[in-house]
């Protein structure tokens, strides 16, 4: 299969690399510096816990060519989502694209522009941050890093099963594990609604999690505005996906504050936190202002979010 990665951020490095590795003909779309860097140097990922760095010579290309890829992987931040459409259905030979990233709003927009049976969705929580002309990424809790973090993948409205199989399992055969959804929509609103309380606070300590995960009254904080997002999304009828979430509003208060303050304590939150926190302001308040326009729909109370939200 013929792949493109559009995007050379965090995401798109590190998928790209992966499949590179892998022997899978793919092909990178950067722009400005970043095409000018690949292009002289390769791809660069380094693995944030074992430093061990891999050096992609991938090929790249900074506009639309005619290449007849089978699929294409957009990992850009949902800001430049609606930029980015017009520039994909430049690709004529192309007829499936997977989303990786953040989304509240839905993929009408996605399916108009590039066809109602064209669309995957996935998410893949990879931490990391730039460095350079390098990318710093986290795929495992340190603490087991044999146990990769999954790609989570969905179909949007009438995808071909037969062709998500062979997507799948291309993933796989690069050792990416897969982590089939049927409902990734509800399953990427879960996702946001998970994030945002825990994102606003990481700003509010200004990216020091060692401070937050001592402040008490900003954790319990983080834990009513999470109650209140997911009430939100239950009265819309949003389906809460993975199922495990729907558990978390039978936990009491005190229980959710401990697991919060260890997982702000640990290694892995420096850099899936505080690292995707630095890099990506501008996506986690446009992330907040979708999810509002959720809370405003509902008519359930989200005070606390709201409030928390407006660190951001």
């Amino acid at each position: 299969m013929k792949i493109l990665v559009f995007g050379a951020g965090v995401i798109g490095s590190y998928y790209a690399t992966k499949l590179y590795q892998s022997k899978i003909d793919v092909t990178i779309l950067a722009r400005g510096e970043k095409f000018k860097n690949i292009k002289e140097q390769g791809v660069i990922v380094e693995d944030f816990f074992t430093h061990q760095q891999m050096v992609s010579k991938i090929r790249v290309i900074d506009k639309p060519d005619n290449e007849a890829y089978d699929f294409i992987i957009v990992a850009v931040q949902m800001v430049h989502i609606e930029s980015v459409l017009s520039t994909l259905s430049e690709f004529k030979n192309a007829t499936s694209f997977l989303f990786i990233g953040n989304n509240v709003n839905g993929f009408k927009n996605h399916s108009m522009q590039l066809g109602h049976n064209s669309i995957l969705a996935g998410f893949g929580a990879i931490g990391g941050k730039r460095d350079g002309h390098k990318v710093l990424f986290a795929d495992a809790d340190p603490k087991k890093p044999n146990k990769k973090i999954p790609l989570v993948l969905g179909k949007v409205n009438d995808f071909s099963d037969q062709k998500f199989e062979k997507i799948k399992e291309l993933f796989e055969s690069a050792n990416i594990k897969v982590d089939p959804v049927d409902d990734i929509d509800g399953w990427l609103k879960t996702h946001v609604a998970m994030i945002l309380g825990l994102a606003s606070a990481t700003y509010k300590k200004e990216n020091n999690m060692k401070n937050l995960a001592a402040d008490k009254e900003l954790i319990k904080l983080i834990v009513r505005a999470l109650r209140e997002s997911m009430n939100v999304l239950k009265s819309l009828g949003v389906t809460i996906v993975p199922k495990r979430n729907r558990y978390l509003q039978f936990f009491p208060d005190f229980f959710l504050e401990f697991i919060f303050r260890k997982l702000l304590s640990s290694e892995y939150a420096e850099i899936a936190l505080a690292g995707h926190a630095e890099a990506a302001r501008t996506e986690i308040r446009a992330l907040a202002d979708g999810f509002l326009v959720l809370c405003e729909k509902s008519k359930v109370d989200y005070g606390t979010f709201k409030k928390l939200t407006s660190y951001i």
